[in-house]
């Protein structure tokens, strides 16, 4: 029995390309992944599909559909978007809007006051000034008045929801103050909005005030409503959220997407009146509109007279110039229902959405050189609770810190002169 046993402990021999663990006989533990082994192709490919880019990628790839296949998504056809687009969609978003925006953070706000104030002047009266300017000159040529009033509706909506915050991070600027602006535009956008929209168009009579005031009272301010009163009744309504926050925003991704996709099936369905050439001029546009509006943007705040250091000149930078399609789609839909010219109302929207990250990211990279010089860090939360993807720690003395949004951030920093990630 004794040498039985001796036998089974007995070593084997090593052959040539054993493992060392199937020497002893014992079973061969499996290697750890390399983490610095780089990603198949893929996995690249998915990361890069799903990942920070999958709103832009499906953006057109859901257009392109609508333009092939345009019955299914029109008007009494088999999606019905008479009720799947104008109440479900529509509906969803905004309680979804209202579950996650942490209005507590509304009060914060107070201490940046002064550059509050100048941002929702540059949003909501600059802007919609400018244009509405522009617009007159526009009408005094051929150009199309439906990409006209387009671009007037682009010109009354808010700052983005998250956009402005990472560029804002990225560009080493004032990251809680942009939170706060961002929070504090979307809020008041979903009233300001609207009314600049029956200012401005009414005359035209593309609008009716009337029916939007209903509109809005039945299909954005109840749903955010309710979305509020479920996140402060119920205790375990707030960590859910927290928790399913990455989720909750790509099912409102998906939902913009189906918006867009049925208000293009009725555009192509019905013919588009706009010529090609004129989407092109709109481009020719809308780029210079934007650069004027960063430069004006970036000079004025830097006035002795309102004392903004460099961090809060770039977060009035972002937040003062960019528009916001989460809300934007939902909002015009909600304006327009019924208008067969809704898509070509939502065109310069959709140019100008990726357009201003674009050449947001281009100068990322100058301004954070310049930005840092001297600054002294701030940090700040999530404008909706779940964008950041992480929840928020307290350190020591009590105070809220993203920490991954802090990671995130200086990941965006290391690498400021790439692109950005893109959020709506």
């Amino acid at each position: 029995m004794e040498m039985k046993e001796r036998s089974h402990e007995s070593t084997m021999e090593v052959q040539p390309g054993m493992e060392s663990s199937s020497v002893t006989g014992t079973a061969s533990i499996p290697k750890e992944a390399d983490p610095n082994q780089p990603e198949s192709c893929l996995m690249k490919v998915y990361n890069e599909f799903f990942g920070k880019r999958f709103f832009l990628y499906m953006l057109v790839i859901t257009i392109s559909v609508a333009a092939a296949y345009p019955d299914a998504g029109r008007t009494g056809g088999p999606l019905a978007p008479e009720i799947s687009v104008s109440w479900v969609a529509v509906v969803l978003i905004f309680f979804i809007t209202g579950l996650k925006l942490k209005t507590q953070e509304l009060s914060k706000a107070a201490s940046y006051w002064k550059l509050n104030l100048y941002v929702l002047s540059f949003t909501y009266i600059f802007i919609p000034g400018t244009v509405f300017v522009l617009a007159l000159l526009l009408r005094q040529t051929a150009f199309n008045s439906q990409l006209i009033d387009g671009l007037i509706v682009l010109s009354c909506l808010p700052t983005t929801i998250s956009m402005c915050v990472i560029l804002t991070k990225t560009g080493g600027g004032n990251e809680a103050a942009a939170v706060f602006n961002a929070t504090v535009s979307n809020f008041l956008g979903i009233f300001i909005t609207p009314s600049l929209v029956v200012l401005l168009l009414e005359r035209s009579g593309a609008v009716s005030i009337e029916k939007i005031i209903m509109k809005l009272a039945v299909k954005v301010i109840a749903p955010i409503v309710f979305g509020q009163l479920l996140r402060y009744a119920f205790p375990g309504v707030q960590p859910f959220i927290s928790r399913q926050g990455k989720n909750l925003k790509r099912f409102s991704e998906i939902l913009l997407l189906f918006i867009v996709y049925c208000v293009f099936c009725n555009t192509f369905y019905n013919g588009v009146d706009a010529k090609p050439q004129e989407f092109a001029i709109l481009l020719g546009i809308l780029i210079p509109l934007h650069l004027t509006f960063l430069v004006v943007c970036f000079t004025t705040s830097r006035l002795p007279c309102l004392g903004y250091s460099r961090p809060d000149i770039v977060a009035v930078l972002f937040c003062s110039t960019e528009k916001t399609v989460a809300l934007g789609i939902p909002l015009i839909t909600a304006i327009y229902e019924g208008n067969d010219d809704i898509g070509i109302l939502s065109v310069p929207l959709l140019i100008y959405h990726p357009m201003q990250l674009v050449i947001g990211s281009l100068f990322v990279g100058h301004l954070y050189e310049w930005a840092t010089e001297g600054k002294s860090s701030s940090k700040g939360g999530s404008v909706l609770e779940g964008d950041d993807e992480a929840g928020t720690a307290k350190d020591s003395s009590g105070s809220g810190i993203d920490a991954k949004g802090e990671a995130d951030g200086a990941m965006y920093r290391a690498d400021s002169k790439s692109e950005v990630a893109i959020h709506v």
